[in-house]
């Protein structure tokens, strides 16, 4: 395996791990699941890399 390969895949098993701890947080879940309390104005532009 190439090395990009493998950096994909540490990339792939760190954000699935994030994702293990947020729903088995339940007051995490819940503060990012929510609706905001307020209106957070109009989204900036994306950045064109």
């Amino acid at each position: 395996m190439a090395l990009d390969t493998l950096a994909r895949i540490a990339l792939l098993l760190t954000q699935w791990r994030h994702t293990a701890e947020i729903h088995a947080d339940p007051a995490l879940h819940s503060g990012l699941t929510r609706e905001p309390d307020r209106d957070l104005g109009p989204a900036p532009r994306p950045c064109h890399l």
